[in-house]
């Protein structure tokens, strides 16, 4: 399911993969692996996405949103 919300991510906020690498000082090839299938999802790319994008790290995390709090998802917030 994260990866899945991580591709949403990506695609709704039009990034891709080696644009993510500079962003998050993770290699592109990690994030190949990881948005494959091919490798787990560790920490350190929730950790990072959550640095990159930190109004939806409950989200990315979790897959909740909390609009009081100012965690929302890319569909509510897309820009």
């Amino acid at each position: 399911m994260v990866r899945l919300r991580i591709k949403t991510l990506l695609k709704i906020k039009h990034l891709k993969v080696d644009e993510l690498a500079k962003k998050s000082n993770i290699v592109y090839s990690r994030w190949a692996n990881v948005l494959s299938g091919k490798a787990k999802i560790r920490h350190a790319e929730i950790e990072a996405l959550g640095n990159i994008f930190p109004e939806h790290k409950l989200w990315l995390a979790y897959g909740d949103t909390l609009p009081q709090a100012g965690q929302t998802s890319p569909e509510a917030n897309p820009d």
